[in-house]
């Protein structure tokens, strides 16, 4: 028996908050190879100690050893497949999603560079895969002569709320727009958002959205979710996309 059809075998015995973890790894089971026991709570909406029991219903004696009898049933899995389907699959939805860019909703783009072109100092935000974009945006406003500060993790995200003022700008990058990462910083700064407050995120659901004025949706969240790891490729190219935008009004 294959661990997958262990874990839907298992499916009535488990609690709710496992058949969360259950339903996810069912449907994104790649996710396993590189998700931290965190990380694949955060994505199925539940606890640490979920997966762990989740684990633990299945015969292991924690995430780890689940882990990796998931790797050795994908790698399986994988010499099955035709070497070149899964990689035409994968370019295709990203080919998919670039083009959607054009789609973007241009009013709250236009407000985007607005506020970056705005003298007040700008921040920018973006934790673990997410800090990519943010720092690429960082790195091309300050190419184009314009201020920003850039913070990277939950340490120098609480740090800036003791600078950021109403006139300021700040943009947040986060692929799913789960507020669990940023709880510190949304305690520190709830009150204190700045009016120009831009949530960058592929997910149309995000939690995050009900704490920024502005949010602005990128196309391949869905994508994002097939794969290993988090997608940055299409936030980065909005942002270089951004930048020409810019420089072009600057």
């Amino acid at each position: 028996m294959t661990i997958i059809e262990s874990i839907k075998q298992h499916q009535s015995t488990f609690s709710k908050s496992e058949q969360k973890v259950s339903a996810y790894l069912l449907k994104y089971p790649e996710h396993a190879e590189t998700f931290t026991i965190t990380k694949l709570a955060d994505r199925a909406g539940t606890s640490t100690s979920a997966v762990l029991r989740f684990c633990q219903s299945l015969g292991f004696q924690g995430f780890k050893d689940f882990r990796f009898e998931m790797i050795a049933y994908l790698r399986q899995q994988r010499q099955k497949q035709a070497p070149t389907s899964g990689n035409s699959q994968f370019l295709n939805q990203y080919l998919a999603a670039i083009t959607q860019l054009q789609d973007l909703d241009q009013t709250a783009i236009h407000q985007l560079i607005k506020a970056l072109l705005n003298p007040q100092m700008t921040y920018l935000l973006g934790i673990h895969y997410s800090s990519l974009p943010a720092k690429q945006l960082f790195w091309g406003l300050a190419d184009l002569g314009l201020l920003s500060e850039y913070a990277y993790d939950y340490i120098n995200a609480a740090h800036i709320t003791n600078t950021m003022r109403q006139d300021s700008t700040l943009v947040l990058f986060s692929i799913s727009g789960t507020k669990a990462n940023f709880n510190h910083f949304l305690a520190a700064s709830a009150t204190n958002l700045p009016k120009n407050s831009f949530l960058i995120t592929m997910n149309s659901k995000a939690e995050l959205a009900d704490y920024f004025k502005h949010t602005i949706v990128l196309p391949g969240y869905q994508s994002s979710n097939r794969s290993v790891v988090d997608m940055q490729a299409i936030s980065m190219i909005f942002v270089e996309y951004l930048l020409n935008l810019i420089h072009e009004q600057a």
